[in-house]
This record gives structure tokens, C-alpha cells and sequence, in this order.
């Protein structure tokens, strides 16, 4: 051990922190997935979803920056 467990402390931090991005990466990249089949131009209803779009990638957005993980 390192006496009062600093490093198993910021050790434990890491991996919390690690696992919180992989998250936050894997919701990224479930919603870039949704916009790009909302995106297709052959698409019936365009501005329905292109509203669509613009609802999701405002939510990822600030997830993202609420999360403070990226800054």
C-alpha cells in the first residue's frame, strides 16, 4: 500500500472515470448511428427528420458537456 491509499484512491478514480467515458462514447455513438439513418436522402418524411436530427444531436451535446468527461 502507499501509507493513506492515495494511489489506490486515484486508482480507483481512473478506472470510474474510464468506464464513465466508455459509456459516454457508446451513447455517442448510438445517436451518430440514429442521425445517419435519419439523414438518408431517399428519406419520405425530410423535415420531420431533419428535426429529428437536430432534437438528438442537441441531447448529445449536452450530455457530453454535462458530463464534464471531454473537457
Amino acid at each position: 500500500m502507499d501509507g493513506r491509499g492515495e494511489v489506490a484512491g486515484a486508482l480507483a478514480r481512473s478506472e470510474r472515470q474510464g468506464a464513465m467515458l466508455l459509456d459516454q462514447l457508446r451513447f455517442q455513438n448510438e445517436v451518430l448511428a440514429e442521425i445517419f439513418e435519419l439523414s438518408d436522402p431517399r428519406a419520405p418524411t425530410p423535415h420531420q427528420n431533419m428535426q429529428m436530427i437536430r432534437i438528438k444531436a442537441s441531447v448529445a451535446l449536452r450530455t457530453a458537456a454535462k458530463s464534464g468527461l471531454l473537457s
